[in-house]
């Protein structure tokens, strides 16, 4: 199970705000391949083929963003797989701060991307 370095971006909960981050990446021809958002001040978190060059072109727009690590793992798109990835990182006291998913019908897998407390040792743990 890879760590990730995602994007994340705080933007204004307005109409238009995600339109504005995927289209100032979209121009720079980075792509997502994971979202999702939360909370009142909209905080967006995006995994992309190249993060670096991501925040960059988001600081150049004068978006704020940051990178920060995640732990995405590829599971079996069957019922009881996340909830046996989290028992593992539950049984070694490591806790899940949020996360967010996305399967694709009939692929059979789901990638699942956690924002936990340790995410090396997530890795190691849920591999």
């Amino acid at each position: 199970m890879p760590i990730v370095q995602q994007v994340a971006v705080t933007i204004a909960n307005r109409p238009g705000a995600l339109a504005r981050v995927a289209e100032t990446l979209a121009a720079g021809r980075i792509n997502i391949t994971g979202f999702g958002s939360s909370g009142p001040n909209r905080l967006i978190r995006l995994v992309v083929n190249s993060p670096a060059k991501a925040l960059r072109a988001l600081k150049k727009a004068k978006v704020r963003a940051r990178l920060e690590p995640a732990v995405a793992v590829t599971l079996r798109d069957r019922p009881g797989s996340l909830a046996r990835a989290a028992r593992k990182l539950a049984q070694r006291k490591i806790n899940i701060n949020y996360g967010y998913a996305t399967a694709a019908r009939g692929a059979g897998r789901a990638t699942i991307v956690f924002g936990v407390s340790n995410p090396r040792r997530a890795a190691r743990i849920i591999g």
